[in-house]
């Protein structure tokens, strides 16, 4: 049958089905008789496919075989069908093949199931592929097919007895390795082998780590990134060393011995090279010298503080590329190459990296705030920093780093809503985490003098509520008229795009709620503790609440952990012993009594803020109304005067006739 148009309408069917309904199409094709019956073909076509149609044919039975794989519980049967062996042989050519043969290194069952018609010198029978367009997207397919079957263990093993992993090694540094064609590849045809032999060794260093670092493929993979001149090729090599450094201390380790902290630093600095890039380097940097102290004098022998130093700045207007996880990523290598290590702070903080870090601090978005203020916590164990960190003042707003923290404290504080709005604890035993959040009426009054404003606020944004949800009904009712007018086809078009929008949606807001749940008031205690809660600023009464705020942190959290230990107890009906009982109630009647101390220093401060506005307000009505009665004396002053003089008399003064033209009966004083 091969060559015969019927099998490739078959083929283009399956295809079909597949793409349209892959998961029913993928569970049905996925039966131990179907892999079998695709194993015979692909066993027919490999050995006897010499013609054009039956390379397309082959390369449309692999497209099958890739669609089939990608369901996990198909991949088993790859294994146990023999088919696993079989592509395997067709991967590692025929020259791997007959060392393996000869040297006796396959077990008997896999030697069987890979071979088919086989030449009297010992030589695999069948087609030799070739670098056509048809050879190299079989190859291709045959790859990424066998890369993704290896999360299956029984299908691992048959690949590493195969020696994949070292062929494939072999093909990223030499893609003519393998080939009998005498005729050399391009240069594109070399860079795709590259690129598709590093996509397969991606998965297989995740699935089969100890082949991958016993075929020497740290070593392979940083010779060709110090070698290739294509950036896909670059990046796809930090792409895989990437996932490498996070297979284990193993494999840290010997890539710190091969040299690759020189290699990643030098790419690093080299700002020709795409964000991207520069953005996988330092991420490696970090893994790799995280808990590694030789890794981390090597990175500072290389440069690699300055480095780091020189990108420790947030400017996404410059760029179109993300610079928010790029700024992730290098405070992070700071935090893993930097500090902890004495002599790297050192070189950090003369550099300037803790004002570099302050001035990204006041401008980043929420996110990169609480990862600097993390490495700032670890980094101020060190007396010089926390003394720099004292020093420092912004560019912009010429505001102390205390401040800067101290408002980031409230906007945690008001997310939690465990403050009012005049900045006083609302729950005594829940200080940082109250259970009931306050109601916004309560928070739109509370703390302000009654002048009527906040009334107005409060009507004013309800009905600009009202009026956004009325445009929404408006907008979902058009677009429900709209959709039941549209044509069926339509409909589920439209059904399909906004199925596909939710989810999105969903996820955005899924990863924001994740974000929202991050609280950094631990990570801004331990950094205003370093400095023992001090600040060369005088401090607004708005700021000397929170920071009586901070200073009970410690206490809070023992606090709820109290009282959540005897919530737990009362709803499971546990009853302690008289002692325990006795212990924990103590220990929350101690601290809710601090909890309330602290909140009794924030009303007294509230009231004093309080009065201090309505000082102010008197201050500005009576200024208001001794101006007025100063224009009013300055207008009755003015009237006043124009009473009592004559009109028009220095108007005619210059201008006065003679008295001889007079009529008699006239006089300057008449006129």
């Amino acid at each position: 049958l091969l060559g015969s148009d019927v099998l490739l309408v078959a083929a283009e069917v399956l295809w079909n089905v597949l793409e349209l309904d892959w998961e029913g199409a993928a569970e049905a094709l996925g039966q131990e008789e179907v892999i079998e019956c695709f194993r015979g073909f692909m066993e027919a076509v490999l050995s006897r496919g010499y013609r054009f149609k039956d390379k397309i044919f082959r390369n449309d039975i692999m497209v099958l075989l890739m669609y089939i794989s990608k369901r996990e519980e198909n991949r088993q049967m790859f294994a146990n069908t023999g088919l696993m062996s079989l592509l395997c042989k067709h991967t590692v050519g025929p020259a791997h093949w007959k060392y393996l043969m000869e040297s006796g290194m396959l077990p008997e069952s896999l030697a069987e199931a890979g071979s088919g018609q086989q030449q009297p010198d010992g030589q695999p029978g069948g087609v030799v592929l070739t670098s056509s367009q048809e050879d190299m997207e079989f190859r291709f397919l045959l790859w990424g097919t066998l890369a993704r079957c290896c999360s299956v263990q029984e299908c691992a093993d048959i690949a590493v007895q195969f020696g994949v992993v070292s062929v494939l090694l072999s093909t990223t540094l030499d893609a003519q390795d393998g080939m009998l064609e005498q005729r050399p590849l391009s240069q594109e045809q070399r860079r795709k082998v590259q690129l598709e032999a590093l996509s397969a060794l991606f998965q297989l260093v995740q699935y089969v780590p100890d082949a991958f670092m016993g075929a020497h493929g740290n070593q392979a993979v940083l010779q060709l990134l110090s070698t290739t001149r294509s950036r896909e090729v670059q990046k796809r090599c930090l792409n895989l060393l990437q996932v490498a450094v996070r297979r284990g201390p193993n494999f840290v380790n010997e890539l710190g011995h091969l040299g690759t902290i020189g290699t990643l630093v030098e790419l690093f600095a080299d700002k020709d090279n795409p964000m991207s890039s520069r953005q996988l380097c330092v991420s490696i940097l970090a893994d790799m010298c995280a808990d590694n102290a030789d890794n981390r004098r090597e990175f500072r022998k290389k440069d690699g503080v300055e480095a780091i130093r020189a990108e420790v700045l947030y400017r996404p207007d410059e760029t179109t590329d993300n610079h928010l996880f790029y700024t992730l990523c290098v405070v992070d290598c700071v935090w893993s190459a930097i500090v902890g290590t004495r002599k790297n702070e050192i070189r950090f903080l003369d550099a300037g990296g803790i004002f570099a870090l302050l001035d990204v601090l006041e401008v980043a978005p929420l996110l990169l705030k609480r990862q600097i203020i993390g490495c700032l916590a670890d980094l101020m164990q060190y007396r010089k920093a926390a003394k720099l960190f004292v020093q420092w003042n912004s560019q912009v707003t010429m505001k102390g780093a205390v401040k800067i923290l101290l408002e980031l404290w409230r906007a945690e504080q008001e997310a939690a809503t465990s403050t009012g709005r005049d900045g006083v604890i609302r729950d005594l035993e829940r200080p940082l985490n109250p259970r009931t959040p306050e109601p916004v009426e309560e928070r739109a009054d509370q703390g302000r003098p009654n002048t009527g404003s906040s009334d107005s606020s409060i009507r004013s944004n309800s009905r600009a509520s009202s009026a956004l949800r009325q445009a929404k009904h408006f907008a979902d009712t058009a677009a429900s008229h709209a959709s039941m007018r549209s044509s069926k086809t339509a409909e589920q078009r439209t059904a399909a795009s906004t199925m596909r929008g939710t989810d999105a949606a969903f996820r955005n807001q899924a990863d924001l709620t994740l974000i929202d749940k991050q609280d950094s008031r631990a990570k801004i205690f331990a950094v205003l503790q370093c400095i023992n809660f001090e600040c060369q600023e005088a401090l607004t009464v708005n700021e000397r609440q929170q920071m009586e705020a901070v200073k009970l942190f410690p206490t809070a959290s023992e606090l709820e952990a109290w009282i959540e230990v005897r919530e737990n107890l009362e709803e499971k009906g546990l009853k302690p012993v008289a002692a325990d009982w006795t212990w924990m109630q103590d220990s929350i009647a101690e601290r809710k009594e601090q909890a309330a101390q602290v909140q009794g220093m924030q009303t007294s401060l509230a009231d004093e803020l309080r009065s201090e506005e309505l000082a102010g307000l008197n201050r500005f009505y009576d200024d208001i109304r001794a101006h007025a009665q100063f224009r009013r004396s300055s207008k009755d002053e003015e009237h006043g005067s124009r009473a009592e003089t004559p009109p028009m008399e220095n108007s005619n003064d210059a201008f006065e006739p003679p008295t001889d033209e007079l009529d008699g009966g006239f006089s300057s004083d008449g006129f």
